[in-house]
């Protein structure tokens, strides 16, 4: 299955493709109509905030950090 998408405003029951694609007329094709909200609310993800970890007194070793 092919598959195109651009946006247009339909009329009377009708939906017009665009002239770039008019190798698609006269053809049978599946249709999914998605509304466009003008309005778009965005909603605030939360953020990860950093975690605190103690370190005095931990011993880095570099080689044991590289074997994992």
């Amino acid at each position: 299955m092919h598959a195109i998408e651009f946006e247009a405003q339909t009329h009377d029951g009708v939906v017009q493709i665009p002239p770039q694609f008019q190798d698609w007329q006269n053809k049978t094709v599946h249709v999914i109509l998605l509304e466009t909200e003008e309005n778009l609310t965005l909603t605030k993800k939360p953020q990860f905030t950093a975690a605190a970890l103690k370190t005095r007194n931990y011993r880095f070793d570099r080689e044991q950090a590289n074997e994992r």
